[in-house]
């Protein structure tokens, strides 16, 4: 009997608890996800190719018998066919690679990565590895490839090289939605509804998927061809933010937790932010990253819930009515201790001359954006409670995308790179003077002393078969995306 009580206190369904705790790990739980897709994948695919080829063979058969051929002329088609099924077969085991695909224009620059062409992002693995950023980088992988709603940027493939992993995504055309608020300002409230709400659909299928972004702004945001919204940027959907940003971050609303707050008019906080937007658009892209967006609860590092992006998405309606974020500053510290004191910062935005009494809230407006910049335990927390409120009525949420968008982009083509930074201009290139150099301060980090573990990027690499596809493949080539997934 006591023989049976201590085994039981050291099994629960068959397994030892340290192995039960290593069952439940998030990096087991993900391989095995990885795993049980990598086969799914593989057999659909497998089966794919065997129904297409009884197919092709069924129909060679019928067209050579109606065309009565001689042995002679038979054995000629049949060696030709035999040739093409061969190149099919070659295909389906090649393993992608970068020459494959045919760059058209630079559109990103990243922080850690070579840059971000087209729709293909590019990241060295060493450096992944030396900034702790591997699991942001498989998280976003594993997010783009469990989901195929309209909402989330659709990944085409992922795959590696020894030095590099690269994830091709679709590209979206019209831009990030920080593009088009510093082209249009202030936005009226029915805009700023249509907008806020297909931004609230988007981040709700990140959280079915049970993740959190907890670092949402406008950048994350991209406009598709027709004028609708689409989440990207998943790399911080983890579950759990590096612990040194973490402690990045209290150490910032620490050392201004004895500064005054300074009390500027809703007129003078809107030119400050239209200035340091006009000196540099993408400021939010600067070496310590905005905050402007991010939950208190985040940035203390305590516990927190999926509400964290509805108070993100909050403070972007307030920008969306108001023209600049809630806890905006002069300065950065500014900013820090506007979101240390943010109960007495947050304020109805009051225009007072004739000209600018557009720009005042409605009540209702104002009650929204209240419901979401919110204490944890008042906050909003689901869609349900978002669509049921007064400022969301009459928005069709189950087809929002079949509502005309009050900007569609002006597109030449498919491949127009209109709506991004030109980076073989002097002047653009100049917005990403900080993320350069936090560039070359990567380079400069020491490599860690455990060895580079290859084996993490196990399962990374994924083939999208579709039509969608050949858009990426080389000029010329008679590939039509048949790829399958290479482990």
């Amino acid at each position: 009997m006591e023989t049976a009580k201590a085994g039981a206190t050291v099994k629960q369904n068959g397994f030892q608890l340290w192995e039960k705790e290593l069952i439940e790990s998030p990096e087991v739980r993900r391989k095995a996800t990885v795993a049980q897709l990598y086969f799914l994948d593989y057999y659909f695919q497998l089966l794919g190719y065997l129904a297409a080829r009884k197919e092709r063979r069924v129909k060679f058969d019928e067209d050579t018998a109606a065309r009565q051929l001689t042995s002679a002329e038979y054995a000629k088609e049949y060696k030709s066919y035999c040739g093409r099924e061969r190149v099919v077969l070659r295909k389906r085991r090649t393993k992608l690679k970068v020459e494959q695909f045919h760059i058209i224009a630079q559109v990103g620059q990243g922080g850690y990565g070579l840059g971000e062409v087209c729709a293909l992002k590019k990241m060295r693995k060493r450096t992944l590895f030396k900034m702790d950023e591997v699991r942001h980088v498989l998280v976003e992988r594993d997010i783009l490839t469990a989901t195929k709603t309209p909402w989330l940027v659709r990944l085409l493939y992922a795959f590696q090289d020894p030095a590099h992993v690269y994830l091709a995504m679709e590209y979206v055309p019209g831009g990030d939605f920080r593009t088009l608020l510093n082209n249009s300002g202030v936005l009226k409230e029915e805009h700023a509804r249509f907008y806020i709400g297909e931004m609230f659909a988007g981040v709700n299928e990140l959280h079915k998927l049970g993740y959190i972004h907890r670092d949402l702004k406008p950048e994350n945001f991209l406009v598709d061809g027709t004028g609708h919204v689409k989440l990207t940027d998943f790399g911080l959907a983890t579950g759990a933010l590096n612990p040194q940003r973490i402690e990045s971050l209290k150490v910032k609303l620490d050392k201004v937790k004895d500064n005054q707050i300074i009390h500027r008019s809703t007129m003078e906080r809107r030119s400050i932010y239209r200035s340091i937007r006009n000196q540099d658009p993408r400021y939010a892209d600067s070496i310590v990253g905005s905050p402007d967006y991010m939950a208190p609860e985040v940035l203390r590092g305590k516990p927190y819930t999926f509400s964290v992006d509805y108070w993100s998405l909050g403070c972007i309606l307030f920008e969306f009515l108001s023209g600049f974020p809630p806890f905006s500053g002069s300065t950065p510290e500014e900013t820090w201790t506007n979101l240390k004191n943010w109960t007495k910062v947050l304020r109805r935005p009051e225009y007072d001359k004739p000209e600018d009494l557009i720009f005042n809230l409605t009540d209702t407006a104002w009650d929204a954006v209240t419901q979401l910049i919110a204490h944890a335990s008042a906050r909003y927390s689901t869609l349900s409670q978002v669509a049921d409120h007064p400022f969301f009525e009459g928005l069709q949420w189950e087809n929002l995308r079949a509502v005309k968008a009050p900007f569609v982009p002006a597109l030449d083509s498919e491949i127009d790179t209109g709506y991004y930074d030109d980076f073989t201009s002097a002047e653009d290139m100049a917005k990403y003077a900080e993320v350069r150099e936090k560039q070359r301060n990567v380079d400069r980090v020491r490599e860690k002393e455990e060895p580079f573990a290859r084996g993490v990027w196990v399962g990374f690499t994924f083939g999208k078969n579709g039509p969608n596809s050949k858009a990426f493949m080389l000029e010329g080539s008679d590939d039509h995306g048949e790829l399958a997934t290479i482990f």
